[in-house]
């Protein structure tokens, strides 16, 4: 009953992830190819969901060598990347780096032909999608990472991962079956006014201090009044 919550809150962060300002109004025309294969975004998805789960088994294994000693350490990364959720001028250098980045990714999934090869083509997408789009999902991502390695347990970081991946694809595939004019005015919604940057610092908030809480160990402390 422990894990439930943090269960919960790694899914919703997959589905917060996909939904920000930043990834949302990519996601129809980067959809637009699957008219050409209707299982196109379902290979996204796989390849999406795979790239995550490593992530996970990388991240919890690297968590286990010394679980008490890198905890410190993660929830500081956890608290940075907050930083630059909620802060503006942070959040434009890292958007700078972070852009070159994701530049060499997207020309590396040009590799495989999309229209000899359209679901290895999407398969390959969705492997590096938390790359391609490393500004926008970084610090959620990373946020997320963070915390799995604090726990030291591979086979939980995988399942987390695993979890957030698949909150990740929900958006996805609900864009990409869906009409592209209910995507489109999804995105006009979250785009509207000031509502960007007021999600992204609530986003960043909610990171910050959850690190804050963690690295001073307030989150054991409420697992055991809750056992």
């Amino acid at each position: 009953m422990a894990g439930t919550p943090s269960v919960v809150a790694v899914f919703f962060a997959g589905v917060v992830t996909i939904l920000t300002p930043c990834c949302l109004p990519m996601l129809p025309p980067m959809l637009a190819g699957s008219v050409g294969h209707r299982f196109r975004p379902l290979s996204i998805v796989f390849g999406s969901i795979s790239s995550f789960t490593v992530l996970g088994v990388a991240t919890g294994v690297v968590g286990g060598l010394s679980p008490d000693a890198l905890r410190g350490p993660l929830m500081a990364v956890m608290i940075a990347f907050g930083a630059v959720m909620a802060d503006d001028d942070v959040h434009e250098v890292y958007s700078t780096y972070a852009s070159k980045v994701a530049g060499r990714a997207t020309e590396a999934t040009a590799l495989v032909d999309e229209r000899d090869h359209p679901l290895a083509s999407a398969f390959l997408l969705g492997l590096l999608l938390g790359v391609v789009w490393l500004p926008c999902v970084g610090p959620i991502l990373g946020g997320v990472l963070a915390y799995v390695g604090a726990t030291g347990d591979v086979s939980r970081s995988a399942s987390l991962l695993f979890v957030y991946g698949l909150g990740f694809s929900v958006p996805l595939l609900g864009v990409a079956y869906g009409s592209k004019r209910g995507g489109r005015a999804l995105a006009d919604t979250v785009m509207r006014g000031r509502r960007p940057v007021h999600f992204r610092k609530v986003a960043g908030y909610v990171l910050i201090v959850t690190g804050v809480a963690m690295l001073f160990d307030i989150d054991k402390l409420v697992m055991s009044l809750l056992a």
